[in-house]
């Protein structure tokens, strides 16, 4: 019978119950610079975060030292470590370029589609964050069926209800699913982009990106940082006053999917999703 010492027992429950600090940098194995908007968080809870412009990254876990950590960011290979291996502070991780060698699809479109909801009723509500960075690495998105064959996304749509920011930050994760289980993401870069409109329709042009898709995917919004900020447009929301939130309107009817952490658990809401549509060529 293997004897485990009392202080290391003692050490387990203090991690448990106290939480523990995870922390470190994240650079590029190939020219060690630093990484930007790196997700890491701890599968299956809401605990994580995303890296700053430096690459540092810190938050607290009320979990057990054997929880895993999850590092990643499209175009790179992840990473996990279990939370003991990150007790030190000074983590140094490195993160190397994922290659991806991709099967070549020749579409040639002869017209446009829209693939989504694209007139919501006015009384389905609304979905979206508040707070400046606490909810950093959260997604709000939809499933849409993009059918059998091949098509050329041209630009996604999206219908804020409000925002009192300046601007916000944003990175597009589309990935594939299956009935309710959300699997690989299907973006091979990372495509960041701001919305500094206060309400109405964005048009995000994705044409450049020269993305070819099927099927059911998941698109989601991943929310990364804000800029400036107008509290005078303070609202009530859930019965309290905030002057620092982005909303989006939401959709009945459709297939709304929501994870708030970088590793959290997917919430599958059947009834309504936030407005969300894209333009393709077929």
């Amino acid at each position: 019978m293997r004897i485990i010492p009392v202080f290391a027992i003692f050490l387990f429950i203090q991690i448990k119950v106290n939480g523990q600090v995870i922390a470190g940098r994240v650079s590029d194995s190939k020219t060690n610079e630093p990484l930007e908007y790196v997700s890491i968080g701890i599968i299956d809870t809401n605990f994580g975060t995303i890296t700053d412009s430096t690459g540092y990254f810190r938050f607290e876990a009320k979990v057990d030292g054997l929880s895993i950590v999850r590092i990643s960011m499209i175009g790179f290979k992840p990473q996990k470590f279990t939370v003991q291996e990150l007790q030190d502070q000074q983590n140094e991780i490195k993160l190397d370029e994922a290659i991806i060698e991709l099967t070549e699809v020749i579409v040639k479109p002869t017209k446009e589609r829209k693939v989504g909801p694209l007139h919501p009723n006015r009384f389905s509500g609304w979905s979206g964050w508040g707070g400046q960075q606490i909810k950093s690495g959260f997604e709000i998105g939809i499933k849409l069926d993009l059918g059998e064959k091949p098509v050329k996304v041209k630009n996604l749509n999206v219908l804020l209800k409000r925002q009192s920011f300046d601007k916000s930050l944003f990175r597009l994760h589309i990935r594939s699913i299956k009935d309710t289980l959300i699997l690989d993401e299907l973006l091979t870069e990372n495509i960041m982009f701001s919305i500094s409109n206060e309400s109405g329709w964005v048009e995000i042009d994705l044409e450049p990106y020269n993305i070819i898709l099927s099927d059911k995917v998941a698109v989601t919004l991943e929310w990364l940082d804000v800029f400036g900020n107008n509290p005078d447009r303070a609202i009530t929301i859930n019965k309290r006053m905030s002057d620092a939130y982005i909303l989006f309107k939401n959709s009945k009817k459709h297939f709304g999917l929501y994870r708030w952490g970088t590793e959290a658990k997917w919430i599958i809401n059947k009834k309504q999703s936030p407005s969300m549509y894209m333009t393709i060529m077929e």
